[in-house]
C-alpha cells in the first residue's frame, strides 16, 4: 500500500513538472529547429568605443534564449542586450583585428566557463560539457544532442581554411544525416546555414552544451506547411528549401522541431 501511494505521488510530481524529453531513437534523417531569433552581428559600447560583441557571446545568448523558452524562465528574454554585455564580460571576449576587420575573440575554455557561470544564476544544476574530436565523432554527437532536444554550440573554421584554430561559434539548430551536414544559426542575421562535415577544412571542431536542463515536449502536428530555407555553404546567396516535414514537436511557445523520418 505504501509503495502504491509513493508511486502515485511520484507520478503526480512528474506530471506537474513535466517529463524529460524522450530521445528520438533512432534520430530522424533530417531535423530543423524553428523559432529562434536571427541575431547578429551585434555591437557593444565599451569605454566610449563601439566594439563587436563576438560570436561566442552571441551563440551563448541564443542557447540561453532557447532554454528560457523551454523552461519558462527569463534569464535572457527580458533583457537580451544586457545578457550579451554580461556574457561578453564573463567570457573575457577581447577585440582583435583580423584581415582589417574588428572581431570579438573568445577562447574556448573561457567560453565554457562564462556560459556555465551565467547559466547557473538561473539554473543551479546547469553544467557545460564539451567535446573536441574528429569530424565524424562531433557530427554524431551533435545529432544525438539535437535529437534529444539539447542543441549544442559548434566551434569551427568559418572560413574553411583548415587552420590550426577554429574561429566561429554558432548554435546547432539542425542536421541532415544523408548529406552529413549540420545546420547552424550563424549569428549573421539569418536563421539557417549549412556546415558540411564532409569538408575537413571546417576543422578543428568542438561542441559545447548544457546538461541538467530537462524540459517536456509534445507532438504538434503530423506535417508542417512551408519551406524553411537553409543557406548553402560556400555558395553565396543560394538557399535550399527544406519542405514537407513529416511531423513536428512543440518544444515551447514558438519553438518547433521539424522532423523528416
Amino acid at each position: 500500500m505504501r509503495l502504491g501511494l509513493s508511486l502515485i505521488l511520484i507520478l503526480v510530481f512528474l506530471a506537474a513538472v513535466g517529463f524529460p524529453p524522450p530521445p528520438l531513437d533512432p534520430p530522424p534523417e533530417r531535423l530543423l529547429l524553428l523559432g529562434l531569433p536571427a541575431w547578429g552581428p551585434s555591437w557593444l559600447e565599451k569605454e566610449g568605443r563601439r566594439i563587436p560583441a563576438g560570436c561566442g557571446p552571441e551563440a551563448a545568448r541564443l542557447l540561453l534564449w532557447y532554454w528560457d523558452v523551454r523552461l519558462g524562465t527569463n534569464l535572457v528574454r527580458n533583457d537580451p542586450e544586457g545578457a550579451l554585455v554580461k556574457l561578453h564580460s564573463g567570457m573575457g571576449t577581447v577585440t582583435v583585428v583580423w584581415e582589417g576587420t574588428e572581431q570579438g575573440l573568445t577562447w574556448p575554455w573561457k567560453f565554457a566557463q562564462g556560459l556555465e557561470s551565467y547559466a547557473r544564476t538561473a539554473w543551479p544544476a546547469a553544467r557545460v560539457h564539451s567535446l573536441s574530436a574528429p569530424l565524424d565523432e562531433v557530427f554524431a554527437r551533435a545529432v544525438e544532442l539535437l535529437a534529444g532536444g539539447n542543441p549544442p554550440v559548434l566551434l569551427f573554421d568559418w572560413e574553411g581554411r583548415g587552420g590550426l584554430l577554429p574561429n566561429h561559434y554558432a548554435l546547432v539548430v539542425g542536421y541532415d544525416r544523408r548529406t552529413k551536414e549540420l545546420v547552424v544559426n550563424p549569428g549573421w542575421g539569418y536563421p539557417f546555414q549549412s556546415v558540411p562535415f564532409t569538408d575537413p577544412r571546417i576543422g578543428p571542431v568542438q561542441l559545447f552544451w548544457l546538461e541538467g536542463m530537462d524540459a517536456p515536449w509534445e507532438e504538434a502536428a503530423p506535417g508542417v506547411e512551408g519551406c524553411p530555407a537553409v543557406r548553402a555553404y560556400e555558395k553565396g546567396d543560394e538557399f535550399i528549401p527544406w519542405c514537407e516535414a513529416h511531423r513536428a514537436l512543440l518544444l515551447g511557445p514558438g519553438l518547433l522541431l521539424l522532423l523528416w523520418d
